[in-house]
């Protein structure tokens, strides 16, 4: 029988970053989702929302940074 290796052909990383609304929102809260895809061919970015307020630019880089930041500690492989 000959040796078969097993590759990782997909994978998905995910953060769900939440706050409280605004004042020009009546709603719970906002969640901002940001996932990675990969079908194979590299990861890309995901952004799901469906109100996400914010105060200024910076505070958005933050919050992205901070999903980059974990993101980068994910490292693929083959499997064994």
């Amino acid at each position: 029988m000959e040796d078969r290796k097993t590759y990782l052909l997909s994978q998905q990383f995910e953060m769900t970053f939440t706050q409280d609304s605004d004042c020009c929102d009546s709603g719970d809260g906002q969640f901002l989702k940001i996932k990675t895809q990969n079908g194979g061919g590299g990861d890309f970015y995901v952004i799901e929302t469906e109100r996400w307020a914010f105060d200024n630019i910076p505070e958005l880089v933050t919050t992205l940074m901070r999903f980059y930041h974990k993101h980068q500690n994910i490292k693929s492989k083959e499997l064994e």
